[in-house]
């Protein structure tokens, strides 16, 4: 059962209504190497070292000058990155948002510093979306969406409700509000998924294992588990074998990246399915900041790879998996 999106190259093809011009002043035209200042969430897990070591990459291939910062998970240390590479006067700005709010004041110090600025894998809640030139990532309420659609066809023709508990990742984080509003409003469509309890694994192994030992604490029945991520939903496995539970039937557990890990869990027939979010967006990233430093116009949205993944098409994609 795999579910594949369309490829990035026809996205990045052509001008149209939805794309923005490049900050720079065509007047003035750039020169030097590109320089690209670059703010991380931080290495939680392994997609996000996947996603970091694509972007590393991708610099290199396209001799772009890359100055990498780690924000470590801080809101406070990531917008001071920000101010940094404005400081710095890099010829784009880039990053991961460790949350959604508080970046109005220096974004639109960029702007008016005139450096064209790129949302990665996650977005922000700001009014004014002229303060960035792309967004480039995967569209978490589909991802939640299919989370629900397909745990939900493994109970069809079944009478009563399926209890579902939620493994949450880091609050204030886009993914972690939209994956849970796509897993809601697909499961409120007939109400046989009955979402029973919450508990954030702020998005790692541990801290999955530490959620889902709340979860069994507080719930005497658990059907499915639906984990925001991979490691927390591997972490999950552990919690529940050490009580006795078989994870992967019962109770199903669905999670949401597609790496390697997960994918060998579901493979091993520790998870049910697993819902891909591939972190290899170094190269359509290089693409727009070369196009925004040369003035040029981008999308405003470039959606990333995703697909469905169950026990026997992981077994296939193991083959070829690099993260």
């Amino acid at each position: 059962m795999t579910l594949t999106a369309a490829g990035l190259g026809s996205l990045l093809a052509g001008c149209g209504k939805d794309e923005e011009p490049g900050g720079v002043d065509l007047r003035n035209p750039p020169k030097g190497p590109i320089v690209l200042g670059f703010s991380q969430v931080g290495a939680e897990g392994g997609w996000r070292r996947a996603n970091t070591a694509s972007i590393r990459k991708a610099a290199v291939r396209n001799r772009i000058d890359l100055n990498f910062k780690d924000a470590g998970g801080d809101p406070k240390k990531q917008i001071a990155d920000v101010h940094s590479f404005i400081d710095a006067r890099v010829s784009v700005i880039a990053f991961a948002p460790v949350v959604e709010t508080g970046w109005g004041e220096v974004l639109r110090r960029a702007r008016d510093a005139r450096i064209p600025v790129v949302l990665t894998d996650r977005l922000i809640d700001e009014t004014d979306t002229s303060l960035w030139a792309s967004s480039i990532g995967a569209e978490f309420a589909s991802e939640g969406n299919l989370a629900a659609i397909y745990l939900e066809n493994d109970y069809a023709g079944t009478t009563g409700t399926v209890n579902v508990v939620e493994i949450l990742g880091a609050n204030g984080a886009t993914p972690t509000k939209l994956r849970a509003e796509g897993f809601a409003a697909t499961a409120a469509k007939t109400g046989r998924l009955n979402i029973v309890d919450q508990a954030t694994g702020d998005w790692t192994k541990d801290g999955g294992k530490a959620a889902m030992r709340e979860l069994l604490e507080r719930n005497k029945r658990i059907d499915a588990v639906f984990a925001q991520n991979d490691d927390m939903g591997l972490g999950a496995v552990i919690a529940l074998e050490a009580a006795g539970k078989k994870p992967g039937s019962a109770p199903k557990i669905v999670t949401v990246d597609g790496t390697k890990a997960a994918l060998q869990g579901l493979a091993d027939g520790k998870l049910t399915y697993v819902i891909e979010c591939s972190p290899e967006i170094g190269e359509p990233l290089m693409s727009v900041v070369v196009d925004l430093f040369h003035g040029g116009r981008v999308p405003k949205r470039i959606p990333s790879e995703k697909a469905v993944f169950d026990a026997e098409t992981a077994a296939e994609a193991l083959l070829d998996r690099t993260y």
